[in-house]
């Protein structure tokens, strides 16, 4: 109980980049215990402890959003849309940062041997996007944010592709918050430590490519290195996240009014439509995300 007694729902609300350092916390912690107690495949165990790590803060944030939906809409008889609900999307967006952060880090600084075991499922996820083939295949493509190797099929096949796949993604937050109250952050602490392969992979790469460095230089290149990684992966990685987000949040909040019992109120349809408008918000910005995914990334960063 001490981790999810760190800060409160209300802490969380109104000082949410205090997220960022828990995610960061959650993750560095989960990584320690999960490479001394599953040393034989630790990958998976670093998810699933940060996951339980950051449950009980999140359902507890959903739930009194949720109240706060129930009692504005008493006043006001309908909840304007995003608006609302945009603290909590803050409160998810700065812990996945967070875990981001953290994943990255260790993916870039730490040593191969512990890196490969460390982030071995995520590693061969990655391999799967750039394999022949050029699409996912398996249940841990289904939950993953990209889905394609450009390079491999037509821009159309790729935009079919990577639709299909990030609506999944966006249907598992959807099943796996209204299900087990905040569970969404499972698939997002997941496509936090894929994206944080993928960009530290880049970044090594092409620090590798500048030779020998040191100083300054060698300090520098890494910027340079971590700013080219960074919009290679997040100019269309922001809309596609931030649509898990508002989906992770429809389904908690539908969920927390299910368990308070608050579906016999009349308001509760309220809610209902008011999580179909986030959920309809989610799916814009997952075709903003794969239309620049094709279009415009490509233009970029071969």
């Amino acid at each position: 109980m001490v981790l999810e007694s760190i800060i409160t729902p209300k802490s969380a609300h109104k000082a949410p980049q205090m997220n960022f350092v828990l995610g960061f916390m959650y993750s560095a912690i989960a990584i320690v215990l999960a490479f001394f107690i599953f040393p034989s495949d630790p990958s998976l165990s670093v998810i699933f402890l940060t996951t339980l790590a950051a449950l009980p803060l999140l359902i507890n944030v959903l739930t009194d959003e949720q109240e706060e939906s129930m009692a504005e809409l008493k006043v006001n008889n309908r909840l304007p849309l995003i608006k609302s609900h945009l603290d909590v999307f803050m409160v998810f967006a700065w812990m996945f940062a967070g875990f981001l952060a953290c994943f990255i880090i260790v993916y870039i600084f730490f040593p191969p041997s512990f890196v490969k075991i460390i982030f071995s499922d995520q590693i061969e996820t990655i391999q799967s996007i750039v394999g022949t083939s050029g699409f996912f295949t398996g249940p841990a493509a289904e939950v993953s944010g990209n889905a394609i190797n450009s390079a491999a099929v037509t821009a159309e096949e790729g935009l079919k592709v990577i639709l299909i796949n990030n609506f999944k993604v966006l249907l598992f937050a959807l099943l796996f918050s209204f299900l087990y109250g905040a569970g969404a952050i499972f698939i997002l602490a997941w496509n936090a430590s894929i994206l944080a392969v993928a960009m530290g992979s880049l970044v090594k790469t092409k620090i590798a490519a500048l030779g020998s460095l040191a100083g300054f230089g060698l300090i520098a290149a890494y910027f340079q290195a971590g700013g080219v990684s960074a919009l290679r992966y997040l100019i269309h990685g922001i809309p596609e996240i931030s649509a898990y987000f508002f989906g992770a949040v429809a389904g908690g909040i539908i969920s927390a009014a299910v368990v308070r019992s608050d579906y016999r109120d009349p308001k509760f349809y309220e809610i209902v439509l008011d999580s179909i408008d986030l959920i309809a918000f989610a799916s814009l910005l997952l075709i903003i995300g794969a239309l620049i995914e094709v279009g415009i990334t490509p233009l970029f960063f071969s």
